[in-house]
């Protein structure tokens, strides 16, 4: 008798120590957004490196420039970033958060890039560094820089709504759809110059 009684206590305490467990790393779907866009914010390499295949993504943590030039543009970029979770809903395995996006609007970047870039090459035809690749390559990325880096400055922020879909990834977490539109419009719709990407990008 007593032997079953402790058998019985073991089985409940168990239980009830799994299921602390269980609720203890369960994850909502406003968590599992607010934590993307705090990595997305630093660009922390854990949570960029879980997005590889997205093409702007991939141009940010793996564009070929000097280190120095790389790191101004993404701390430019998410400078005046903020961001407020509206809403979640959640039906089954799939979720979607409405969140309010604060960045400076960089729309105008890709134009500014393509008309400076051209002056500078046309203006330096006769220079080496017109005809070395990999030199012309780091004033481009330079150029498009310092467009980013401008408008990070006069610090004007423009709010947009964006929606983040995910998908349950079966052990109490959560799973983000990131494509390309959800984060350019975190990115304050900013477009990226051909002729920065790399192949694997495209």
């Amino acid at each position: 008798m007593y032997t079953a009684l402790k058998m019985i206590l073991s089985l409940i305490l168990t239980v009830s120590m799994q299921g602390a467990i269980s609720d203890a790393t369960e994850v909502s779907p406003e968590q599992a957004a607010a934590e993307f866009l705090d990595g997305v914010s630093v660009m922390q390499e854990e949570t960029m490196s879980r997005y590889a295949d997205n093409s702007y993504v991939n141009f940010l943590m793996n564009v070929e420039g000097d280190e120095e030039t790389v790191e101004r543009m993404q701390k430019a970029l998410l400078k005046n970033f903020s961001y407020k979770i509206v809403g979640t809903e959640e039906r089954g395995d799939a979720a979607v958060a409405k969140v309010d996006i604060e960045n400076c609007k960089f729309s105008g970047v890709l134009d500014d890039y393509e008309e400076e870039s051209y002056e500078y090459v046309t203006g330096n035809l006769y220079d080496e560094d017109i005809t070395d690749k990999e030199k012309l390559a780091e004033k481009c990325l330079d150029i498009y820089v310092s467009e980013i880096e401008s408008r990070a400055e006069k610090g004007k922020t423009k709010t947009s709504t964006i929606y983040i879909p995910m998908r349950s990834d079966g052990y109490n977490g959560w799973n983000i759809d990131l494509d390309d539109e959800i984060m350019k419009k975190i990115l304050g719709n900013l477009s990226v110059p051909g002729d920065l990407l790399k192949q694997d990008a495209k």
